[in-house]
């Protein structure tokens, strides 16, 4: 692939894939609509000539330092004046995309907003595709992957786990530890190789014992790395938490106090909830999809019984089911018989009433919806069975999406196949093969090897401006 060769701040080449990106592009990098600040962002080889045509200051864009802001006018094609801003320049290759890069502080008027893009595109941009930046930022080597990918999840990052996943992943926790065991597997590939290229010598590069080691010890990291997925997507996407049982034993009283506000209906008549009402909720810097459902029950017919079905299939999705017990009921409160029962907590619901007694329903949390009684100890246990090793670890470096949980699983595949072909020694070139498979599918996650419509789809789910 040819480029443009510059020097990093580290002294470190860096390539610039100029002829992928022979366009200009030009798009907000903040939110549409009204606002204090609009930031209008230029990338290309074009950026600075554009900004010529946009901006009028005491100086030409193309004389302005680096990195420093400078006060500008905005101007329309016929000269007019359209705004005061502050503009600033990155220089290629040092700007996020590794591109000339421009951007425009304006007033955040949607006028002016949509002025400036236009004015841009007449001068030579056109309006960029979403997620172009960050994907220009990895083709030209300024991210890997899976710290683009990052990028997107920073983004959307709406609680304390979920932005410690991603700032950790942007700034190269997973990228790293793929690289440790990568290099393993090179490392090892590289002596296999050598064997093959000096075989008629007879004499062992590398013995089968070593090979048979290292094999187990890459199998263990892949394993832990799979592992991982489970607090990572918890991390990133949250959980889901049902609240189920019988037609009026509180759901929606428990779901409103949970929620801290009266969004599900509450009533004595039976059936009152047909259709999931939900509402996120942040327990321990973790994202909570709280639902409530339709009381399950058998005797119902017609709506209520398709709401009841519902709520069974939205029951088993779930991460965990709180199955709510009326505990006034005493004898009465039975468990269900599900295949949920290792995401569930039972909770006695009524605790208040003096007449209840649990003695007959087992293990359970005991509390009172009504009067918010036993609701931390009910919320502690959730986040417990969530995360039994408590809060994800990200500095480690966690998987995050279900691509990387695919390629670390056909790795897994491939590096088991791998070991059966040392242990019966069938062949160098056979393992190498096996080796380069696994080292190929742990680049699939940091972008080593990816196909373009996988890129595609990463990207597409960006914003545009990032």
């Amino acid at each position: 692939m040819l480029g443009t060769i510059y020097s990093d701040n580290h002294g470190e080449e860096v390539k610039q894939n100029t002829e992928i990106f022979p366009e200009t592009i030009v798009a907000l990098a903040t939110p549409r609509g009204m606002g204090a600040i609009t930031i209008a962002r230029i990338s290309g080889d074009e950026a600075l000539e554009i900004a010529e045509g946009l901006l009028r200051g005491s100086k030409r864009v193309h004389d302005w330092e680096s990195r420093r802001m400078h006060l500008v006018e905005v101007l329309l094609a016929d000269g007019s004046l359209l705004d005061r801003a502050l503009g600033v320049i990155y220089r290629r290759p040092h700007s996020y995309t590794g591109e000339d890069v421009v951007e425009v502080f304006l007033h955040g008027s949607p006028y002016i907003a949509a002025r400036v893009l236009e004015r841009c595109c007449e001068l030579g941009a056109r309006m960029a595709e979403p997620g172009e930046f960050t994907q220009r930022a990895f083709l030209n080597g300024r991210l890997d992957l899976a710290q683009a990918e990052a990028v997107s999840d920073l983004i959307s990052a709406s609680s304390e786990t979920a932005h410690r996943a991603a700032m950790a992943q942007r700034e190269g926790s997973l990228s790293r530890r793929i690289g440790r065991i990568r290099e393993k597997l090179l490392q090892m590939c590289s002596l296999v190789e050598l064997e093959i290229d000096f075989s008629e010598q007879d004499v062992p590069i590398v013995e089968g014992s070593q090979i048979l080691t290292i094999l187990a010890e890459v199998e263990v990291d892949l394993k832990h790395l799979e592992d991982s997925f489970t607090r990572g997507r918890l991390a990133r996407e949250g959980a889901t938490v049902v609240i189920a049982g019988a037609p009026n034993v509180g759901k929606s009283t428990l779901f409103n106090a949970l929620l801290g506000e009266d969004k599900a209906i509450v009533d004595e008549m039976p059936g009152t909830t047909r259709d999931a009402v939900e509402g996120l909720v942040e327990w321990e810097g973790l994202t909570i999809r709280l639902m409530d459902t339709a009381g399950q029950a058998e005797h119902f017919l017609g709506p209520d019984k398709q709401a009841v079905d519902r709520a069974g299939r939205t029951a088993r999705a779930a991460d965990i089911v709180l199955w709510l017990l009326d505990l006034s009921i005493g004898s009465d409160a039975t468990l269900p018989r599900t295949d949920f029962s290792d995401r569930m907590i039972v909770v006695g619901n009524k605790a208040d009433l003096k007449e209840a007694n649990g003695s007959e329903v087992g293990r359970y949390v005991r509390i009172s919806a009504l009067y918010g009684t036993g609701l931390d100890e009910l919320k502690a246990s959730v986040i417990k069975k969530l995360m039994p090793a408590g809060k994800a670890d990200c500095s480690e470096g966690i998987l995050t999406r279900e691509r990387h949980l695919e390629a670390v699983r056909k790795g897994m595949s491939s590096l088991s196949r791998a070991r059966r072909v040392a242990e019966d020694n069938r062949g160098q070139e056979l393992l190498a093969a096996d080796l380069r498979e696994v080292v190929g599918y742990l680049g699939e996650i940091i972008g080593e090897v990816t196909p373009e419509d996988v890129l595609h789809r990463i990207f597409a789910d960006f914003c545009i401006g990032k």
